[in-house]
């Protein structure tokens, strides 16, 4: 949908009837812009002060679909929410041998690590376990899909910021490579370590040039081409299977410190009949959401979204998440008409959202006991996340979310003001041939406002 903004289309509303610094900037800056615009902007603490322009208008949100699964999750979830992650046994532990099977339950946990997976390792050493008579199962049960979004860039897909999401997942799904060379060989290193992937070396040494390429073929990683001796590279790429690559790394880690297992790793369901051996619990959702937001992580946002489903309505999927983001809109009073629910991240292009429904559940969240914690969650102002290089003349006055694709820079959040008001804004530019006109855009409402020139 492309069209273009003219003067004469504006839509505003102003409490005040003379000009206004704010009005004029925008006009200046959209006029003949062959663009697509979107604002609102309030006044909280007031009400004093209003600017609305397309307000009503679907856009493609990018990331700041982010505010919108991650306010539901607070809202619902609670800040205190745990991610938890299981092991279980459906047998028993005698003379230091545990016969039966050892279970890995996901329950969609963001931050689990290879170093949490160590952990669960080390207990069962502490236990006395020295040997497993059966298999390493992992159990993704929690989401009823993993993979992609509908409407992922499939170009970005070799890259890890759309790593698959999965109820079982290690490091965020991303294997890191390092390419280690001596004066004679090559020696490759994966973390995590596990036994899913095989790595074929075809890396020639070179003493002119490096250039190689690294490719994924199934469940074995080819690298090929020159490198120069007494080199260290590192490559990451997102796991295609990641329940089971990580059930891969439990499986390796057990056997690296020490224990036998004479059977298999596989993905399965755990059985009624089991004893839990480990309950392993995440930061609480009020610090998990802040990697969403400030530093705008996809797979956080993935996984928070398919929970809001299975913990609200019993099903871990994309279309019951949108069910349950949709239905907390709702109840916030806000319009949900030209509002389009594709995943929890915002890599979507079929995403849409208005600057209006963006601005309505910010203030929302500004009138619940949840806005501390959730406005600690965004990026602030030539400080840290995605704005710590931006907006550096009003350092620590804005906290916002950004949002990137291709065509798109949005921007939307707080403003504290110089003259004691609290704005909201959602400011969404689509149809970019460069990023150009939406920094200006952007930087200068948000200058205006930080600044207190709005002749309030």
């Amino acid at each position: 949908m492309r069209f273009k903004i003219l003067i004469l289309t504006i839509l505003y509303t102003f409490v005040l009837s003379y000009a206004n610094p704010l009005k004029e900037e925008i006009e200046s800056l959209i006029k003949d812009q062959d663009v697509a615009v979107g604002i609102y902007v309030e006044s909280l603490a007031t009400k004093s002060f209003k600017y609305i322009l397309n307000e009503k208008m679907p856009f493609i949100p990018a990331s700041n679909q982010k505010i919108l699964t991650t306010a539901t999750a607070i809202i619902n979830l609670t800040p205190d929410y745990r991610f938890k992650t299981t092991v279980l046994t459906d047998g028993f532990i005698k003379d230091g041998v545990l016969k039966g099977n050892l279970y890995l339950k996901g329950g969609a946990d963001p931050s689990l690590s290879e170093g949490d997976l160590k952990s669960f390792a080390d207990y069962l050493k502490q236990l006395g376990i020295s040997k497993i008579e059966g298999n390493i199962i992992g159990d993704d049960s929690f989401f009823s899909e993993e993979g992609r979004g509908h409407g992922w860039p499939e170009k970005d897909f070799d890259y890890c910021f759309t790593a698959p999401f999965s109820a079982l997942s290690v490091n965020e799904n991303c294997l890191r490579l390092e390419i280690l060379s001596d004066k004679k060989n090559t020696v490759i290193k994966m973390y995590p370590d596990n036994d899913y992937f095989e790595i074929v070396n075809n890396l020639e040494l070179s003493k002119k040039y490096s250039d190689y390429k690294v490719k994924v073929e199934g469940r074995k990683i080819y690298l090929f081409g020159k490198i120069k001796p007494l080199s260290k590279v590192e490559v990451s790429i997102p796991v295609e299977n990641p329940s089971l690559f990580t059930t891969s790394v439990l499986y390796k880690v057990i056997k690296q410190s020490g224990i036998k297992i004479t059977g298999k790793y596989y993905i399965g369901k755990t059985p009624s009949n089991t004893t839990v051996i480990i309950t392993h619990k995440s930061q609480p959702l009020k610090e998990i959401i802040k990697k969403a937001n400030k530093d705008s992580n996809n797979f956080y946002a993935e996984q928070i979204f398919r929970t809001l489903g299975k913990e609200i309505l019993g099903k871990g999927d994309t279309e019951t998440s949108a069910t349950v983001v949709i239905n907390t809109l709702k109840r916030a009073g806000i319009d949900v008409s030209n509002i389009r629910i594709y995943d929890g991240s915002g890599l979507s292009r079929f995403n849409q959202i208005t600057p209006e429904s963006i601005s309505k559940i910010l203030s929302y969240m500004y009138n619940t006991p949840y806005f501390f914690d959730f406005y600690q969650s965004l990026a602030v102002a030539g400080t840290d996340g995605t704005l710590k290089h931006r907006f550096k003349d009003v350092k620590g006055k804005i906290y916002a979310k950004t949002g990137y694709i291709k065509g798109v820079k949005n921007l939307s959040g707080y403003i504290l003001s110089d003259n004691g008001e609290v704005y909201v804004f959602s400011i969404l530019v689509n149809n970019l041939k460069s990023t150009e006109i939406a920094n200006k855009i952007q930087e200068s409402i948000c200058l205006i406002l930080a600044n207190g020139k709005t002749q309030l």
